[in-house]
Parts: structure tokens; C-alpha cells; sequence
């Protein structure tokens, strides 16, 4: 008995650390880009690449792989993502050019959606239904760790040791994972006779990188309007074809059936509502830091990181409440607290004191704690044991999609709103550095009432989708 739990718990570690490299690669490459920018003699528009490539494809394959893992086993694909991401990430700190670094950083990424795509998956199968909420919780805390680390150790490596050092760090990782992945992750099931869904996997790829690359473009460099009608356009019309023929294929990559429940549904969008309503805010806080307080990179970083130390704390704490009670309870009260962090931080002006903002940033990681890990579990804990992977892929595909629709949502209004207070505020007579805070903090203002819409929107869903039983499963689906 003893020696079961030890394996699920290891499982479960193995599983955090996979979490860890995937999502301190994303907060870690992004200060080194001056670097690389430097060191490759090129211009922000071509080294942001690294970054865009990564994150459109972590986006567009988790559900590819997610099936892929239903087939042909969680173990596999997990450790093949393990092996993968360490490897490239070796080739990507030796780049020679930018290209090279580019096309690397998309083998990573790849590496890291197997990880991503069977995580949640692996942890639901290894654990008991009455702890699922506990272990879920951990990977919860891998994320705030990494999104704590990332801009810290990430800068420090970089400054120190250039930026080749925030790849080469994975590859100590990188092994460790695989020999605890190999230990631990229990053996995978063959699947006879069950055919991959080959034109499915390219629809959605397509469908999703062509609405997520001008969306995830928007906030960063300027986009021709025409290219991103044109590629939402043809994004959506990819989509649509995908859902009708997922619903006509004996054998989908994404069993629309699913979505007949209400809990797996309701929890899906929630997550896309939850992720943008913080990522809004986590787009918008720099600047805020930056330009009105004229606090520094590091002092922004500092500033922020209760929001992870408080997720990291209440995390664990919500996932053992989900396990004992009514997950739609605590996820509710996460949304709300949420959604009056949101509020408040929309009040905020130039003069504010320190100590509020540490506060508004450690209450938005409180309603964050609250509401990820039993959201979590209700979306494990309402799909097949078939279905697992899909269903953890699909989790992050919302997850992912939320957090681009965030930033983008942010980027626009910061933008547009700044522009139209700026003239509005002239023409009265306002001047000077008084006009310049008055009209971010319109923007400011307009940005947070719409990050707290966001969070009040999941709350909805989160409410209407029904009790978690902690033996709901949902009838097999084949």
C-alpha cells in the first residue's frame, strides 16, 4: 500500500515538473528577447517569432495529441514530450541564426502540447476520485511557481550566463522528468482497432493558428487590418468545417459528445473566461507599474508576485475543499473575489500606495487559487477514462485561447481608449503629465470593468453547470 501511494505521488511530481518547463519557457524567453535581439542582429519583429511560434503552437496541437493519447497510450506520448522538449531545447541554446532558434523553439512547443495535453489526464488516472482536487492542485502550483520564476531566474540566467542558459537549464530537468516519467506513470493500455482522425487534427491546427496568430500579434507588433480580417475569416470558416465534420466522422479527434454535459461544457468555457479576465489584467499591469508608478522591470515583477505566492498558497487548500464538497461553491467565490480585484485594481490611480497594489495583486491570486483546481477537477472528473486525454487537451486549448483573447481584449482597449481620452482630455485644456495619467487611467478604468465582466461571465457558467458528484462520469462514450 505504501509503496502505490509513494508511485502516485511521484506521478504526480513528474507530472508538476513537465508543468514547470513548459510554463517557465514562456515567461523566461520573453526577457531575454533584447538579448537575442542583440546577439542575432535583428530587429523586435523578427525575434518576437520565438515567442509568437511558441505559444500559437502549444495552442493549435493539444487536442492532436490529446487524441493521440487516447490511442495510443498517456505514457507514451508524455514521455516522447519529455525527450523532445530537452533535445530541442539543447538546440535551441546552441542556434547559430535566428532561424534556427525559430524552427527549434516550434519542436519545443510541440514537445511541451504532449506534456500539456496529458498531464491533467495522467494525474486523474493515478489518483483516487476523493484526491483528485488534492493532486490536481499541485500542477496549480507548478504554474505559479514557473510564472513567479520565469521573469526572475529567467533574467538573472540571461544577464548572468546569456541567454543560451534559459534553454540549457532544461536539460538537467529534462532527464530528471524522463526517469521519473519512466518510474512512476503506470503503464499504458494498447487500443486495438481505432483509427486516427488525420483530416481533423490539420482542420483545427489551421483553424486555430489563423484566429489566434492576429489576435496574439495584436498586443505586439502592427498587423495589417486586411491580413487579420482575412486570416480570422478563413480561421472561422476552417472551425465551422471542423465541427461538422467531427460530427460525421466515426472516429474524431474531438467527440463533440462531450460537450452534452453540462459540467465538462460549462467548466470548459468557464476556464476561457477565468484565463481572460486575468490575463487582461496580468497585460495590463506593467504598464500601469511602469508608466504610472515608474517603477522598473524588476520592481514591476516584484510588484506582482503576491498574486503568485497567493495562488500557490490557496491552491492546494481549494483542491482538497472540491474533493469534500461541491466544487461549484468554492470556484464561485473564487470568480467573485476575482472579479472584485478587478474592480478595485480599476481605481487605481498614479499616487496610489504600494501596499494597495500588493493587496489588489494578492486578492486576484486568491479568487485565482480558489477557482483553478476545482474547475480543474470538474472537467477531469466529468469525461471517460477513454477520454481523459482529449479532455485535458481540451482544457488547455480553452485555457490557452483565453489567455491570447485576454491580452489581445487588453491590448485593444489600453490602445483605443488611451487615444480617445488623450484628444478628449486636450481639448478641455488638460496638458502635460496630468493628461498623460488622466487618460491611462480612462483606459485603466474601461480595461478592468471588462476584465471583471470576464470573471462574472465564468462565474454564470459555473453556476448553471450543475453539482460534481465525485463518482460523476459521464455514460462511455465510443
Amino acid at each position: 500500500m505504501q509503496s502505490i501511494l509513494k508511485k502516485r505521488n511521484m506521478t504526480v511530481i513528474t507530472v508538476a515538473l513537465g508543468t514547470f518547463m513548459t510554463c517557465f519557457d514562456i515567461n523566461a524567453v520573453n526577457v531575454a528577447l533584447p538579448l537575442m535581439q542583440t546577439a542575432f542582429h535583428t530587429t523586435i519583429s523578427v525575434v518576437e517569432w520565438v515567442v509568437v511560434v511558441y505559444l500559437l503552437t502549444l495552442c493549435s496541437t493539444q487536442l492532436t495529441f490529446g487524441r493521440i493519447s487516447d490511442l495510443y497510450g498517456l505514457k507514451k506520448v508524455y514521455i516522447s514530450g519529455f525527450i523532445g522538449f530537452t533535445v530541442s531545447s539543447l538546440f535551441c541554446g546552441i542556434s547559430v541564426n535566428i532561424s534556427m532558434l525559430i524552427v527549434f523553439r516550434i519542436i519545443e512547443a510541440l514537445s511541451g502540447s504532449m506534456m500539456m495535453a496529458t498531464g491533467s489526464a495522467i494525474v486523474t488516472n493515478s489518483v483516487l476520485p476523493e484526491n483528485r482536487g488534492k493532486a490536481l492542485s499541485v500542477t496549480s502550483i507548478a504554474v505559479a511557481v514557473a510564472t513567479c520564476a520565469g521573469p526572475s531566474l529567467g533574467g538573472f540566467l540571461a544577464s548572468c550566463f546569456g541567454w543560451s542558459s534559459i534553454f540549457f537549464i532544461n536539460i538537467p530537468l529534462g532527464i530528471i522528468g524522463t526517469l521519473l516519467a519512466l518510474r512512476n506513470i503506470q503503464s499504458d493500455i494498447p487500443k486495438a482497432g481505432v483509427k486516427f482522425d488525420t483530416i481533423g487534427s490539420i482542420l483545427i491546427m489551421a483553424a486555430l493558428t489563423l484566429i489566434l496568430f492576429p489576435l496574439d500579434m495584436s498586443g505586439k507588433a502592427t498587423v495589417n487590418s486586411i491580413t487579420i480580417l482575412v486570416s480570422l475569416s478563413l480561421g472561422i470558416i476552417l472551425l465551422i468545417g471542423f465541427l461538422i465534420y467531427e460530427k460525421k466522422c466515426d472516429h474524431p479527434i474531438l467527440n463533440l459528445d462531450l460537450f452534452k454535459n453540462r459540467v465538462f461544457a460549462a467548466s470548459n468555457f468557464a476556464a476561457t473566461f477565468f484565463n481572460m479576465s486575468e490575463f487582461i489584467m496580468v497585460f495590463l499591469a506593467p504598464y500601469y507599474l511602469q508608466q504610472q508608478h515608474m517603477l522598473s522591470v524588476s520592481g514591476s515583477g516584484l510588484t506582482m508576485l503576491p498574486m503568485s505566492l497567493m495562488m500557490m498558497a490557496i491552491a492546494p487548500i481549494s483542491g482538497a475543499i472540491s474533493d469534500k464538497s461541491d466544487s461549484r461553491l468554492i470556484s464561485c467565490a473564487g470568480l467573485g473575489i476575482l472579479a472584485a480585484a478587478c474592480l478595485f485594481f480599476g481605481s487605481f490611480q498614479a499616487d496610489t500606495p504600494i501596499i494597495m497594489l500588493l493587496l489588489a495583486f494578492a486578492v486576484t491570486g486568491i479568487g485565482a487559487g480558489l477557482f483553478h483546481t476545482p474547475n480543474n477537477s470538474a472537467v477531469m472528473g466529468s469525461a471517460p477514462a477513454q477520454s481523459r486525454g482529449v479532455a485535458g487537451a481540451t482544457l488547455g486549448t480553452m485555457r490557452n485561447i483565453g489567455m491570447v483573447l485576454g491580452e489581445a481584449i487588453s491590448a485593444a482597449l489600453l490602445s483605443s481608449n488611451v487615444s480617445y481620452a488623450t484628444t478628449t482630455l486636450a481639448a478641455k485644456g488638460i496638458q502635460g503629465t496630468l493628461l498623460q495619467q488622466n487618460a491611462f487611467s480612462y483606459a485603466m478604468h474601461i480595461i478592468s470593468i471588462t476584465s471583471a465582466c470576464c470573471a462574472l461571465a465564468a462565474l454564470l457558467l459555473t453556476l448553471i453547470r450543475g453539482k460534481t458528484n465525485k463518482d460523476c462520469q459521464i455514460k462511455n462514450i465510443q
